[in-house]
């Protein structure tokens, strides 16, 4: 477990299925790194539809850059990831971040 962390994380971001179709998919990773640069600890979560999405996508410069802006990006353990680079947890994870963190918002 790595409930040390879920504590400290303030912003919980889940991108949907839909997101990265979005103009507000860019809006938001703007938005995360933006607050991480400025010391929030910021957590991404890509759902599996989401990652679904993103794998038949062209690789997203932004996403590329989250861990160098210390956002922590993550995904269930059952997501196909492909190129994405991403911390895989299981179920009782996701909800412990989702429930720790003192802003949640979806996309």
């Amino acid at each position: 477990m790595h409930s040390g962390y879920f504590s400290l994380a303030s912003h919980l971001y889940i991108a949907t299925a839909n997101a990265p179709l979005s103009d507000r998919f860019q809006e938001m990773l703007d938005m995360l790194m933006t607050g991480a640069a400025f010391g929030l600890p910021t957590a991404l979560w890509l759902t599996n539809d989401c990652v679904s999405v993103l794998n038949a996508l062209p690789a997203n410069d932004s996403l590329l850059q989250l861990a160098d802006f210390g956002v922590r990006c993550v995904v269930s353990d059952s997501a196909s990831t492909g190129a994405l680079q991403a911390e895989a947890l299981n179920g009782d994870e996701l909800r412990e971040l989702r429930t720790g963190c003192q802003q949640v918002l979806v996309f």
